[in-house]
């Protein structure tokens, strides 16, 4: 059987602030547009991943997270950037806080098909870098980062 982390810290700690450690991914299409989902909890728009599982790599929870929300599979082929802070401090619509410590890759789509939506989004979509919809804070930060295209991943110091 398999745990529920998240849910079962939650039934000791309930709406207390915890650590989730998240695996997203800069995804972009054939043309250069970006790959972002609308989150069904706050309806603005962030790059695709979510919450590592116990014994789980980051970089295989970001196949996992983007296959269930897009379809697509992807194949992680550089580190973006490691991000935390309060600009990464998140309130959800039930109540739950979460410090989340975001783990950012640069992706490529190997296979798959887009679906427009899951139980977390409400829709999934590719955008041209220069017409971004409403984005979450965090999200706008961590584009810079992967539209800047360094040789090296980022970190706050």
């Amino acid at each position: 059987m398999t745990v529920k982390y998240t849910r079962w810290l939650r039934s000791y700690v309930g709406h207390q602030r915890i650590l989730q450690v998240r695996a997203s991914g800069f995804v972009r299409d054939e043309t250069g547009r970006i790959l972002l989902c609308r989150r069904a909890d706050v309806m603005l728009w962030d790059v695709p991943g979510g919450t590592i599982s116990l014994d789980e790599s980051p970089a295989r929870a970001l196949v996992r997270e983007v296959q269930e929300e897009t379809g697509l599979i992807l194949e992680p082929f550089k580190l973006i950037g490691i991000y935390s802070g309060p600009d990464f401090a998140w309130s959800y619509p039930n109540g739950d806080q979460s410090q989340i410590l975001a783990i950012f890759f640069a992706a490529r789509i190997v296979g798959g098909e887009l679906q427009q939506a899951g139980h977390e989004n409400v829709n999934v979509g590719f955008f041209a870098p220069d017409h971004l919809p409403p984005l979450l804070n965090r999200t706008r930060r961590m584009l810079v980062d992967a539209f800047a295209d360094r040789p090296e991943a980022t970190f706050d110091r």
